[in-house]
């Protein structure tokens, strides 16, 4: 969906401006690569704890990575 694609947009955005590489990451927050590439060309939906050790490790807020709620209202 439009609304997991944006999260892994958001997502790739977070890890490139903390300097990680998508391999180094990955391994960082304890998540096989291939994986975590599906989050960020949003393929995959994650976890609630997913998202918790996501945001922990690319010290932000949720709001960073998450769609806005105005732009995705429709889809709900």
């Amino acid at each position: 969906s439009d609304l997991v694609k944006n999260f892994g947009e958001k997502l790739r955005k977070k890890r490139k401006e903390a300097g990680y590489s998508q391999e180094g990451f990955a391994t960082y927050v304890g998540i096989e690569r291939g994986n975590y590439g599906k989050m960020e060309r949003g393929n995959v939906n994650i976890k609630l704890e997913t998202l918790y050790k996501l945001v922990n490790a690319l010290d932000c807020e949720f709001e960073e990575v998450l769609p806005t709620r105005q732009k995705y209202k429709a889809e709900l």
